[in-house]
């Protein structure tokens, strides 16, 4: 039987939290594996989204994250359209 290794809480909140950039990301996971996310405006700080009903299980793999920030996104383009999307940074070639 193989066992996999969880990564650690750190990872998993720098994961979690850079997935949603530009936005300010605050992943904070409690004593009973909890995870609370709270997205804000980075102009001014105001909170689009708060999600209090994920699973530390739920940041178990690189998959597993995608899928969790896909559902968040998704909510908070229901809240506030156009912001659920990164911003494309422009290259000079």
């Amino acid at each position: 039987m193989e066992r996999r290794m969880m990564m650690s809480i750190l990872e998993q909140r720098q994961i979690v939290e850079a997935a949603f950039l530009p936005l300010a990301c605050r992943c904070t996971i409690g004593t009973n594996d909890l995870v609370t996310l709270e997205l804000r405006d980075p102009g001014d700080d105001r909170l689009l989204l708060s999600v209090a009903d994920a699973q530390r299980a739920e940041l178990a793999s690189s998959r597993s994250i995608s899928q969790l920030v896909l559902r968040v996104r998704q909510q908070l383009v229901l809240l506030e359209p156009g912001m659920a999307a990164p911003k494309r940074q422009s290259s000079i070639a």
